[in-house]
């Protein structure tokens, strides 16, 4: 596939790729200089949302089944709270 470089420096990305990757609108790409003279490198950035995605896996992998972290939260918070209540 070739596409052409406009004059205000843009590149169209082909729709058969576009659909390919699933790409959409506000995609972000990192470009870098190849190792040959006339080659590009081109990487797709993540989103937001698969950046967050990734994050919330990592995360699953240290949970122990049955474990609830956010009411393991509350509980702690709410003794913290007893303990200052009974130091005052």
């Amino acid at each position: 596939m070739t596409t052409t470089l406009t004059g205000k420096n843009q590149i169209t990305v082909p729709a058969e790729i576009t659909r390919h990757l699933g790409l959409a609108a506000g995609a972000q790409f990192d470009w870098a200089v190849g190792d040959q003279p006339d080659q590009i490198t081109i990487t797709i950035k993540p989103s937001r949302k698969q950046l967050l995605d990734r994050v919330r896996a990592i995360g699953r992998k240290f949970r122990k089944p049955g474990q609830d972290p956010v009411a393991d939260l509350i509980r702690a918070r709410e003794e913290d709270e007893r303990l200052r209540e009974k130091t005052l």
